[in-house]
């Protein structure tokens, strides 16, 4: 199974352009909380920006309105994001002394959806048009309106990324 992502370092106004651009893409959007452990499952339509304020620091699955007919559920309403048209999204975070930790927009159901699929990598190319990567960190993107510089936490150390 085959997966698209984005991977991405994001203040508050580059977590704002992801918002923006994701409601102008897909218009309304299907949203469903992300607790593994939790049987209140939560599903919210999302249609404007506002409504995006609590979903923002949180892990959660969605799809476009029209495409939520085709999520495939397990008896405890569990999303199964290999063979469904949903986008996980990771939240960047921003820890002490300004060092972000990465965000992550990734699309898990490889070919099953070529239409969805085709919909979400013009998505990231759109979202990278607000970005910059390092030459050395070539699968990382950094949201321009951090600045030309950026330290950030990638698994198990701390880089300095500066746009080249």
């Amino acid at each position: 199974m085959s997966s698209i992502q984005f991977n991405y370092f994001a203040d508050e106004e580059g977590k704002r352009i992801i918002r923006k651009e994701l409601l102008d893409y897909f218009g309304s959007l299907y949203v469903r909380t992300y607790w593994r452990n939790n049987k209140d499952i939560l599903d919210y339509s999302i249609e404007s920006i506002t409504d995006f304020i609590s979903f923002m620091d949180k892990r959660i699955l969605f799809t476009s309105n029209r495409e939520k007919k085709h999520i495939i559920e397990d008896e405890d309403r569990f999303v199964s994001k290999y063979v469904s048209p949903v986008v996980e999204y990771t939240p960047s975070k921003i820890r002490d002394e300004k060092v972000y930790v990465g965000g992550r927009l990734v699309y898990f159901a490889g070919n099953e959806f070529p239409e969805f699929k085709k919909e979400v990598l013009s998505l990231f190319r759109k979202l990278k048009k607000h970005c910059w990567k390092d030459k050395h960190w070539q699968g990382l993107w950094v949201f321009e309106t951090i600045g030309d510089e950026a330290t950030v936490f990638i698994p198990n150390r701390v880089v300095y990324l500066k746009r080249e």
